[in-house]
């Protein structure tokens, strides 16, 4: 018999990040981006100078304007990213309460936004908060109003079956102006100290259940 000889350890594949080839200098633009989320996360996006990214990032001083043009730019890349993240994150939220009634399925939505913007304040601020341009950004409204495009379908099924009457859109527009509104109260830490009338996430569902109750 013909022995078989043992083959050569095969290394494990390190986890794709997307489905495209790497692009020369990403793990450099990746870095400036995480440095730039931890520093707004202490102090605000509007107080986060391009120099002090790239300090955190351990880059030169250019690599931000190299990679990314100017300090409007890097929060631009930081809002995608985030919108990206966000429309993840609701799909996973809508998939994991598919089985609930309709109106449970708008509760769960909202909530998820607001856990969001708790999770990653940073990119909720970039997105949301954080004008991108006096002329404004064409591209990045278009970006914001995709990430919600789960919403307003749920709505629309939700509004289809019945479950709720009035107008689809006027409801979209209505559900998105609320779960900001929260959302940007919960990031400011404004749902806090309300003593004995509940905890902030159990004051965030209660504000998002209130108000579905009162659609059509």
């Amino acid at each position: 018999m013909t022995e078989t000889m043992p083959q050569p350890a095969v290394a494990p594949r390190a986890p794709a990040t997307s489905g495209a080839p790497a692009t020369p200098g990403a793990p450099g633009r990746a870095a400036l981006l995480r440095a730039m989320e931890e520093l707004a996360r202490e102090h605000g996006v509007n107080n986060v100078g391009l120099r002090e990214v790239a300090r955190r990032a351990g880059l030169s001083h250019a690599a931000p304007t190299h990679f990314f043009g100017s300090r409007e730019g890097m929060i631009r890349a930081l809002a995608i990213e985030g919108l990206t993240l966000l429309d993840d994150e609701l799909c996973a939220a809508q998939e994991h309460a598919a089985h609930l009634p309709g109106r449970e399925r708008l509760v769960a939505d909202s909530v998820e936004f607001v856990a969001f913007a708790l999770r990653h304040p940073a990119h909720f601020d970039a997105m949301f908060r954080t004008p991108s341009s006096a002329q404004g950004d064409d591209a990045l409204d278009r970006a914001r109003i995709a990430a919600l495009d789960g919403l307003r379908a749920l709505v629309v099924q939700v509004h289809e079956s019945g479950e709720i009457g009035g107008d689809a859109e006027t409801t979209f527009l209505q559900l998105c102006a609320m779960s900001h509104g929260v959302a940007s109260l919960a990031v400011d830490g404004l749902l806090h100290g309300f003593g004995e009338l509940a905890a902030a996430d159990d004051v965030v569902e209660r504000i998002i259940r209130a108000q579905i109750a009162q659609l059509p």
